[in-house]
């Protein structure tokens, strides 16, 4: 029996825009990036300070897809 691989959280950075955390997060949900850049950016508006630190936390946190 095989066991299911788990997909992992990856920055981005052939994809990326400024630093790669919407496109790695757009990889790992199936999604396009497009959607997350624009949920990223409407959050900006609403809540900025924590989406400011949220992104940066990102960027320190997840490693660069191999």
């Amino acid at each position: 029996m095989k066991i299911p691989s788990q997909k992992r959280l990856y920055r981005d950075v052939d994809n990326a825009m400024i630093s790669g955390v919407c496109a790695g997060l757009a990889r790992h949900l199936d999604v396009d990036a497009v959607w997350v850049r624009a949920v990223a950016i409407a959050g900006l508006f609403f809540v900025s300070v924590p989406a400011v630190i949220a992104y940066f936390a990102a960027v320190m946190l997840l490693p660069r897809m191999p």
